[in-house]
């Protein structure tokens, strides 16, 4: 419960924050978001390509 409680505290600042640094534009806000989401893709996706790429050497 209490883990619960922090996780929900911690977003809610993270919201805040992107909120009142794109002065509360929704459109701002969904950009940043959508940019963040891209990115956590590419991540994913480069290291899925590197370590693919390490078995087929092992190989």
């Amino acid at each position: 419960m209490f883990v619960q409680h922090m996780a929900k505290t911690e977003m809610t600042r993270f919201w805040q924050f992107i909120f009142e640094f794109c002065n509360e534009q929704y459109s701002c806000v969904l950009g940043w978001g959508m940019a963040g989401i891209i990115a956590v893709l590419a991540i994913v996706l480069t290291l899925g390509f590197l370590i693919t790429r390490a078995n087929q050497r092992r190989q």
